[in-house]
């Protein structure tokens, strides 16, 4: 899934580039954080399609995908220093190597979701089932029309699948023994009865044979962490928990705050453990005894997602709608990182699919004033008012099921995947699906009044 309000110091030094018209492409940031062995940050960049490297020094280097508009989301890094890559809308898993060469690996009948490796360097990864290429009506960068939800394996150069028999996979984790864990959510409202979702923790083996652990009512567990020492550390979203799985397999769990959401987490040296949460865009941290604070940080509109609590005892964050790496210093102050300006000439960008020209002086310091007035809109509950009242039906049917700041504050090229894509979010939360006619008529607005010319 926090970490935020950054430091806008950083966006007023930006003035003093020469403003130019600049169109803005969706302002994801980085999904996932790694830390390699010489303090080097590396994170995913969707909209430049590159796997890059925060160094030390403050520069930055991207590596881009040989496969366009892949997605890159989740990260790992293996003991040679080898970083693993989902590329989840170009259907592969990648491995950038040490000499800068990157490696694909196809995946089939799925999105892949999340990466991990064992000590043995071999690769593990979540995959999503859906309907996506359904609703399209054709075949998805490599996906099949029948989606599997399973976790796969990578050894040797060889891809094996092992699909599950229900629910889809949403956290993975291998733990100091190299086993394994994978935690499953089962969709609720089953054969059109008002089922709560169900929560697993399951182990599975290199013989691809899975072992259920535990099995929880109304769950859905989407975090997992190995611990240092053994173990496992588990969140809970529908329960309000927060587990911890010993070496002997015991579970203790932990009620959160009323209203507390962990999106992601990330242990640090200290056993704090870091967390960002939807409420207010905020970091939060538990400490070893159990006690909940947030960081100082005040709400700018944005949300923080991926965290990484470092060896040097700063905490690493992204946010949706902000390309740069964003940090907490040990020492409790915040630090905005400008990516990609050393990397681009002339500060532009290929338009390639949705990648469009950028123009980053102009992008970032437009950004706070576009941010501010999409987050009132939000904020009111109002959307672009049309003749055909297309905005109502957005708002009853999008904003109940998808988070309204992607919505409002992301632009694309074309909104039509991502529409279908909402179906699954839909599915997920059990509200009503979009008619064929309500998916066009939402994507020609979305089009018109959010794409990369508005």
């Amino acid at each position: 899934m926090k970490l935020h309000g950054l430091s806008w110091l950083l966006l007023a030094g930006l003035v003093g580039f020469v403003p130019v018209e600049a169109e803005a492409c969706r302002p994801f940031g980085s999904y996932t954080f790694v830390e390699d062995k010489a303090g080097g940050i590396w994170f995913t960049e969707g909209d430049n399609n590159a796997i890059s490297r925060l160094a030390p020094d403050g520069t930055v280097k991207a590596f881009r995908l040989p496969t366009p508009n892949a997605e890159p989301s989740s990260l790992a890094l293996d003991r040679r220093g080898n970083v693993w890559f989902v590329e989840s809308d170009g259907a592969k898993i990648g491995r950038l190597g040490r000499d800068g060469k990157i490696v694909e690996y196809a995946t089939a009948d799925g999105h892949p979701v999340l990466v991990a490796v064992d000590s043995k360097g071999e690769g593990w990864f979540t995959q999503m089932a859906g309907d996506h290429a359904a609703d399209q009506g054709a075949e998805h960068a490599g996906h099949g029309r029948m989606w599997v939800s399973k976790v796969g394996r990578i050894a040797a150069g060889r891809v094996t699948g092992y699909p599950l028999d229900e629910g889809w996979p949403t956290s993975i984790a291998i733990d100091r023994s190299d086993r394994v864990w994978v935690t499953v959510l089962v969709r609720g409202d089953t054969d059109g009865r008002n089922d709560p979702p169900v929560g697993k923790l399951v182990r599975i083996g290199r013989d691809g044979r899975w072992t259920p652990v535990y099995r929880w009512e109304n769950s859905c567990p989407s975090n997992l962490l190995a611990l240092p020492g053994g173990g496992l550390i588990i969140s809970d979203h529908c329960r309000g928990v927060l587990g911890r799985v010993d070496r002997d397999g015991k579970l203790t769990e932990t009620a959160l705050p009323p209203k507390t959401t962990i999106q992601q987490m990330s242990l640090a040296r200290d056993g704090t453990l870091w967390f960002t949460t939807a409420e207010g865009g905020r970091i939060g941290r538990f400490t070893r005894k159990g006690e909940m604070t947030y960081a100082d940080r005040p709400e700018n509109g944005d949300e923080a997602f991926a965290i990484l609590a470092t060896r040097s005892g700063d905490v690493i964050f992204s946010e949706f709608y902000n390309y740069n790496v964003n940090r907490l210093t040990k020492n409790g102050e915040f630090v905005e990182h400008l990516v990609n300006l050393n990397e681009r000439h002339d500060g532009r960008e290929a338009r390639e699919g949705e990648v469009c020209l950028v123009k980053f002086a102009a992008r970032i310091v437009d950004k706070q004033e576009m941010d501010r007035r999409r987050a009132e809109e939000v904020r009111q509950g109002r959307l672009k008012p049309t003749a055909d009242g297309a905005e109502k039906l957005a708002a009853q049917k999008c904003l109940s099921c998808h988070d309204a700041r992607r919505l409002l504050l992301s632009r694309r090229s074309d909104w039509s995947p991502s529409i279908g894509r909402m179906q699954e979010y839909m599915r997920v939360r059990n509200v009503p699906q979009l008619t064929d006619g309500e998916k066009q008529i939402l994507a020609r607005y979305f089009n018109t009044h959010y794409g990369l010319s508005q």
